[in-house]
Order: structure tokens, then C-alpha cells, then sequence
């Protein structure tokens, strides 16, 4: 029964989180940083953690590869949201990274799905990106 009680108030939690309205920031204005891996490099540093170093959408479905380098002394764990824009420059989708436990001067590239098709030319930046506390 206990369990039970602490699912369903763990989902209520969780929905009332979620349905908060959201609203648009712009690219980097999410950038955050916990006290966990702050002893090697200040919060604005987290986005240049982060770069983009291909942009495609050859096929239908966007194709963005990153590179992400841990610049702290500390395991961290990284989330990062790729703002994909299309030839006009409207936001067109996202891509999503996200690594559990990366090493100090650890880099990992990786290509990442954009959330939506797009057909033509996009462009690519970091929107968000975080560092928090390894799990």
C-alpha cells in the first residue's frame, strides 16, 4: 500500500512540474551549473563545454553532432538541448544529449536525432546545457 501511495504521489509531483506553462528563453539563457562541479570552472563555462560540430539535414530527419568536454576536475553528469533552426531561421526542433558520468578532461562526440524533420538548410546552436552531480 505504501508503495502504491508514493507512485501515485511521485506522478502527481511530476505532472504538476510538467504542466507548468513554458516559456520560450532564448539560447543559453539556460545554461546551469550545481556547486558539485563548480571547483575547476565558473557557470558560464558550461556552454563552452559544449560544440557543435555538424549540422546536416541531408535526409529528412536532422542529423547534429557535438562534442562535449568535462573542463572541471570533478565527475559530471551533462544534459544539453541543440536548438535546430530552419533556412529562414525559425526553431524547427532539438536535439537532445544527455551523459550520466563523465571524467575530468573526459570528451565525448556524439551524433544526436533532431526531434522533428526538417527539409533544407538548418543551423544549430546550444540552447541549454547543464552540468550536474554524476548519478
Amino acid at each position: 500500500m505504501k508503495r502504491t501511495t508514493a507512485g501515485v504521489l511521485l506522478a502527481v509531483v511530476a505532472l504538476t512540474l510538467t504542466a507548468c506553462g513554458e516559456e520560450k528563453q532564448p539560447p543559453g539563457a539556460d545554461v546551469i551549473q550545481t556547486s558539485a562541479a563548480t571547483s575547476a570552472a565558473p557557470e558560464a563555462d558550461v556552454a563552452a563545454d559544449v560544440k557543435v560540430t555538424k549540422c546536416d539535414s541531408n535526409s529528412y530527419t536532422p542529423k547534429i553532432t557535438i562534442e562535449v568536454t568535462n573542463s572541471t576536475g570533478e565527475d559530471a553528469r551533462y544534459a544539453v538541448t541543440i536548438a535546430i533552426k530552419d533556412a529562414e531561421g525559425k526553431a524547427a526542433g532539438e536535439a537532445l544529449f544527455a551523459k550520466n558520468r563523465m571524467t575530468p578532461g573526459q570528451k565525448v562526440t556524439e551524433e544526436i536525432p533532431g526531434d522533428t524533420p526538417v527539409k533544407g538548410k538548418i543551423t544549430c546552436e546550444v540552447a541549454r546545457a547543464k552540468r550536474l552531480p554524476p548519478k
